[in-house]
């Protein structure tokens, strides 16, 4: 996490770098202007559904929660689905 940056793009790179990853293996939610940026880098774009109108025409998936009430869940659960790892890692907590 990278707090008190404006400038979301430089951060991205940073941690996608850490981690070994470029950006099109990376997904990304936001909300508003400042996200735009990484939004329009990565692999995979999503926002909630009260986004801001030119965020959510950027993403490419909007969740049906609201940001605050699940829509960070929903959207690692269509990740996991996605990638086909969300049955199996339930499987651990049954």
């Amino acid at each position: 996490m990278h707090y008190g940056t404006e400038d979301k793009r430089p951060a991205a790179e940073k941690t996608l770098a850490a981690l070994g990853f470029d950006w099109s293996q990376a997904a990304a939610m936001g909300d508003d202007w400042p996200d735009l940026p990484v939004l329009r880098r990565v692999a995979f774009a999503a926002a909630p559904p009260h986004a801001h109108i030119e965020v959510r025409a950027c993403a490419r998936y909007v969740t049906q929660a609201a940001a605050g009430q699940g829509a960070a869940r929903e959207f690692c659960d269509f990740l996991l689905v996605a990638s086909g790892q969300y049955a199996k890692l339930l499987e651990a907590y049954q």
